[in-house]
């Protein structure tokens, strides 16, 4: 039985913060990640991402907490990553990448260790520094999200056997595809409101009658 659908086999995450190249070929070759702890892992960003905008300090936090919307914050963790993986499993199809869009779901949803430490981290001391000691707090996150960015781009240059300008192309294209199937789901979303407001107003006028 493959160990990616398995509860064994797995490797601690934190690994990836100071060995991500064993770590990373670790997950592809020896099959050392599953989907459950990958999907933990998943679970524990979008619960970050939730508890960041709930519970950030008030200083640093420009939203109300009456004005939480939990669909955009799964729009932008749950939704996002989903639609990584599913488009770039699509295009590295056309691309000659090898990946399997299981392995490419395993280490992103592994490389998302960075941001949950950086989302619990920011929620902490968000809520104990004051403002002008938050700068150190804004640089350590960034630090942590561009240690995401390498981790997604050398995941990717390793799974799909690229090279570093292919993965980054690969990378980029990713991207603008995921900007065109949003685009598309935006747009589907907006006619079945239209289709919806047109039978319901038809509906109306019969009654009416």
């Amino acid at each position: 039985m493959d160990k990616s659908f398995s509860f064994k086999g797995t490797i601690n995450p934190l690994k990836l913060l100071n060995h991500p190249i064993d770590t990373v070929e670790s997950l592809k070759e020896k099959k050392n990640g599953s989907i459950f702890s990958a999907t933990i892992l998943l679970a524990l960003f979008t619960v970050s991402e939730i508890i960041l905008d709930v519970a950030k300090g008030f200083i640093q936090n420009t939203s109300r907490v009456q004005d939480f919307n939990v669909i955009m914050v799964l729009a932008r963790s749950l939704f996002m990553v989903l639609l990584f993986v599913v488009t770039n499993w699509g295009l590295c199809t056309l691309l000659d990448g090898e990946g399997r869009m299981i392995d490419i779901y395993i280490s992103v949803c592994y490389c998302l260790t960075p941001l949950i430490i950086s989302r619990i981290f920011e929620t902490i001391m968000s809520n104990v520094l004051t403002a002008d000691e938050y700068v150190f707090v804004d640089m350590i996150v960034v630090v942590l999200n561009i240690w995401f960015v390498c981790l997604v781009l050398f995941s990717l240059k390793t799974i799909h056997n690229y090279t570093l300008p292919k993965t980054i192309f690969n990378a980029l294209v990713t991207i603008v595809g995921m900007a065109i199937v949003f685009f598309i789901i935006f747009l589907f979303v907006v006619l079945m409101q239209q289709l919806y407001i047109f039978f319901a107003t038809i509906v109306t006028e019969l009654m009416m009658r």
